[in-house]
């Protein structure tokens, strides 16, 4: 029994003295500032960093060795000479990693990490390559890079928010991004950016701007408002999309000739479709049954079907500039009064029929003018001197994805907001 003791308290002697020598967790206190490699290499001995570390000077390249988590922060910013930096330990951040404002600074690699709450990779005007393992965040931001792609973030499954903006050579996004509990937004990238989330089943909000192909294969729900603004997409295939919570906004794509969302049943906010200059033909919403605002669809199109539409509990306004666009189905709409909102358009390249009800009237009479009428003018008059009022009652509101450059959108907004 004395020999078995004796044994057990030797390991246990030993067992301390090799934790003691490769310590598990390392103070930094509230912060600590590393200016040279030699400071990074103090902390080589830490699986685990408790504190914020901003890394910043003269160093040309840098590493941060062997630790695996970072509680706290990560900040590499102003260290204007720095060309590379690595820490390919790192599996967990629990706060936030910046990279900012590094002006040479080509490479970051995070091989490893997997978890973290922020990421903010801002004014990198020569990196050319990140890479991580990410598979979830909070908040994302990439803005102002030369990166060319995002393969960085290929394995990243959940996020809050998700925004990609002004990085130049940007070409390609694929993501397999299966949520997005707050917003996704990809804006003024490359010229020729294509986007593809084709794991993406939920999101809150979804708002691209010039981007030149997108791809939603398993999209299904979209809570708030989802919405394409100046971008060169020729074609929209959202086959499995069944419901948009607050407003759907498809605006100014020049591009567009295709736009389907054969499964959408319900908008809980506008219905906005408007100056998409080569889309001719609207068929592609035939489960479409009720819009919770109000129907905009402004254009060029000979064609449109909303065969199953039966509740619009704003106005509706619907126009085209070709002579071969019948208003019958919609008078047939606004008449039966499905269209429950006091405003109703609509007109061809040859004529209008425009409706203002008061408040408390319940006759539903139309009256049909010439596309150059006076009726027409005193409709966007009327629209302009409701805008405010209107904008107010919802975020997800039409006016509000609204940016017009012209006359013509100014218009539009104007429309869209008075029929809400």
């Amino acid at each position: 029994m004395q020999f078995k003791s004796t044994l057990t308290l030797a390991a246990l002697m030993g067992a301390t003295a090799l934790s003691a020598s490769i310590p598990s967790s390392c103070s930094i206190g509230t912060s600590a500032t590393a200016t040279a490699q030699a400071d990074l290499d103090k902390y080589a001995g830490c699986e685990t960093l408790v504190g914020n570390l901003t890394i910043t000077g003269d160093l040309g390249s840098a590493a941060l060795a062997n630790v695996q988590e970072i509680q706290g922060s990560l900040s590499i910013n102003n260290a204007t000479l720095l060309n590379s930096f690595s820490a390919d330990s790192v599996q967990t951040i629990t706060g936030a990693l910046n990279l900012e404002k590094l002006t040479v600074l080509d490479s970051a690699s995070f091989g490893s990490l997997k978890e973290v709450d922020t990421i903010n990779l801002l004014t990198l005007p020569a990196i050319s390559t990140f890479a991580s393992n990410l598979q979830s965040a909070n908040n994302i931001i990439i803005s102002d890079t030369s990166l060319e792609s995002v393969d960085g973030f290929s394995s990243l499954k959940t996020v809050s928010a998700f925004n990609i903006n002004n990085n130049r050579y940007l070409t390609s996004i694929k993501s397999t991004l299966q949520t997005v509990s707050d917003s996704l937004q990809v804006s003024f990238n490359g010229d020729n950016t294509a986007v593809s989330f084709d794991n993406l089943i939920w999101a809150n909000n979804i708002t691209l701007r010039s981007v030149s192909n997108a791809s939603f294969a398993s999209l299904e729900n979209v809570n708030a408002s989802f919405g394409f603004f100046n971008n060169s997409i020729e074609s929209l295939k959202m086959v499995n999309l069944t419901k948009v919570g607050q407003t759907f906004t498809v605006n100014s794509n020049n591009d567009l000739t295709t736009l389907q969302c054969t499964n959408l049943t319900s908008v809980g906010g506008g219905f906005v479709i408007a100056n998409n200059t080569a889309l001719k033909s609207i068929n592609g919403f035939p489960k479409l049954n009720t819009v919770g605002g109000a129907v905009v669809v402004v254009g060029n199109f000979s064609d449109l079907e909303l065969p199953s539409l039966k509740s619009v509990r704003g106005g509706a306004d619907f126009e085209s500039k070709s002579g071969n666009f019948s208003c019958s189905p919609f008078e047939k709409l606004h008449s039966n009064n499905a269209i429950q909102g006091d405003k109703f358009v609509c007109k061809n390249g040859a004529t209008s029929t425009s409706i203002k009800l008061s408040s408390t009237s319940t006759s539903s009479g139309s009256s049909k003018t010439s596309s150059g009428s006076t009726s027409a003018t005193a409709t966007s008059s009327d629209s302009s001197s409701s805008s405010t009022s209107s904008s107010s009652k919802s975020k997800g509101a039409a006016v509000a994805q609204f940016a017009p450059a012209s006359g013509f959108m100014g218009a539009v907004a104007a429309i869209a907001v008075a029929l809400l």
